[in-house]
């Protein structure tokens, strides 16, 4: 019998996460935005503006728009990475990388799982069954990002994270934020 990662098994890995926190005095640290830059967009196939700034403490306000002119389907993959070093000019080690994700395939799982019932609230982002996604324009409107408990697990020091979208071989649309976490 194998161990499935329900939603039952999730809260109570969180829950197990937030008492080692509480019982070991873990300090909430301080975050810092010190990039976000985007690096490629094809236009042919869509346009991008996001924008994050520190709302209050523990809340950040994530705000952006999507036009997309080209459906997007399962030959669209995401590559998400994030690098960390313990100081501002020291060398990067990969921590997490996320490779080859296909998009319809992230929209039933991750998208579903994690993202889609907040977001709902705070744009028009479409629903996960949705598969390929129609071309639209897709808004994010202060959108709060609570990251008292990623500032809790993470270590302090720089890091650095990259999202790419591609179609095919060739990528469409790139991200990479620098952050530093005291």
């Amino acid at each position: 019998m194998g161990i499935s990662s329900g939603p039952v098994q999730q809260l109570v890995l969180l829950g197990a996460i937030l008492l080692a926190i509480n019982l070991f005095g873990i300090q909430a640290r301080k975050l810092k935005i010190h990039k976000l830059e985007k690096g490629i967009e094809e236009t042919e196939y869509l346009h991008s503006h996001l924008r994050i700034a520190e709302f209050k403490e523990n809340v950040l306000q994530v705000s952006g728009e999507l036009k997309l002119y080209s459906p997007m389907d399962n030959s669209w993959t995401i590559r998400f990475r994030v690098y960390r070093a313990p100081e501002e000019d020291g060398e990067f080690e990969k921590i997490m990388d996320l490779n080859e994700l296909h998009v319809c395939d992230t929209m039933k799982s991750y998208y579903k799982d994690f993202f889609y019932e907040q977001l709902k609230e705070y744009s028009n982002a479409p629903h996960p069954s949705t598969c390929p996604v129609p071309p639209d324009h897709y808004i994010l409107e202060d959108y709060p990002l609570d990251v008292h408990l990623l500032k809790k697990l993470m270590t302090p020091g720089y890091y650095r994270t990259n999202f790419k979208l591609s179609k095919g071989h060739a990528a469409v649309l790139s991200y990479t934020a620098e952050l530093e976490i005291e």
